[in-house]
């Protein structure tokens, strides 16, 4: 494993384009985390794009400089020497602006255990998120960080600590708050813009889904599946389905909690919550995912009823 140090070596001796990069359907942690090393490296006169395979999602748009944020273009002939992955567990979760990695220099970071270290440089560090580790970089680097910077990172933060509820949180995570803070980011307004405000199919997709829900007893395990039919019919986008899996680990009862959605016929994206001691990380690595003891992912081709007997078995 790499340190910061080859890190920033690597970075501020780069002359030409720098591409940063996340997964598809970015949430709020890759949005943060690549809005904020973007911002901190034009900074110090790098020229850096931040491009991703799919657009930000909606309740990001708040963000005074997400306009910075690009969608990769076959037409366009990009010529980066330099790509930097953030939150990205494995080359493939990039999607397509992984075809830029041939013959090109890769740095990885990232705070996912299952982490696959794909870069020609890697930083793994099991922490609240990876804009936890970027803040952590950026002062490494001692780039300054201004308020748009800042709003990026608190709004990675919020999402992958479920705005501090999670057992993630250290005290080093609530010392980079205060620091944000105190840098004049309005912190209620990034949980209410991001957190607290709704699309009317996202309503109506969390009803349905805490409507529908099963549990089984004998495993503690609450899980509900969306069709892609049920995601059409309500107009719903896959960023609206946001928070759902959150939602059934809150009933009291449950151990682990698993959604499923159809993103396209014969396809289905899983995410998986876990309260207390179970390796929901470990689960999804059979399916050919990964994420975190207590938060992970995976997608399949298997019929929602096979995932669902499958995962019960491993529980």
């Amino acid at each position: 494993m790499n340190n910061f140090l080859e890190i920033k070596e690597k970075i501020f001796q780069e002359k030409g384009e720098i591409i940063v990069t996340s997964h598809v359907n970015p949430d709020g942690d890759a949005i943060g985390s690549g809005l904020a090393l973007t911002l901190a490296l034009e900074k110090i006169g790098k020229k850096v794009n931040f491009i991703l395979q799919d657009k930000f999602p909606d309740n990001t748009k708040f963000l005074s400089k997400i306009d910075k944020i690009k969608v990769f273009d076959e037409t366009i002939n990009y010529n980066p020497s330099l790509i930097i992955c953030v939150d990205g567990a494995t080359a493939e979760r990039i999607g397509t602006p992984q075809k830029l990695f041939k013959d090109r220099f890769v740095i990885n970071i990232d705070h996912h255990i299952s982490n696959s270290c794909y870069g020609n440089l890697n930083y793994v560090e099991e922490i609240s998120s990876t804009s936890e580790l970027i803040f952590k970089f950026i002062k490494f680097c001692e780039i300054e960080l201004d308020i748009n910077i800042a709003e990026a990172l608190y709004t990675g933060l919020v999402n992958d600590t479920g705005n501090f509820t999670h057992n993630n949180v250290t005290p080093k995570t609530f010392e980079m708050a205060m620091e944000i803070k105190e840098i004049g980011v309005d912190t209620s307004k990034v949980v209410r813009e991001f957190f607290n405000t709704k699309s009317f199919p996202a309503l109506k997709l969390l009803g349905k889904a805490l409507f529908e829900m099963e549990y089984n007893a004998e495993k503690k395990l609450v899980y509900y599946f969306l069709s892609y039919e049920n995601l059409k019919k309500y107009n719903g986008k896959k960023e609206d389905t946001e928070g759902i899996v959150e939602k059934l680990i809150s009933f009291k009862e449950a151990e682990v909690s698993l959604f499923l959605r159809e993103d396209k016929p014969g396809i289905i994206k899983g995410s998986m919550r876990s309260k207390h001691d179970i390796d929901v990380n470990k689960i999804a690595n059979t399916f050919g995912g990964g994420g975190h003891r207590k938060a992970a992912g995976f997608t399949s081709e298997l019929s929602h009823e096979n995932i669902i007997k499958l995962v019960l078995e491993q529980l």
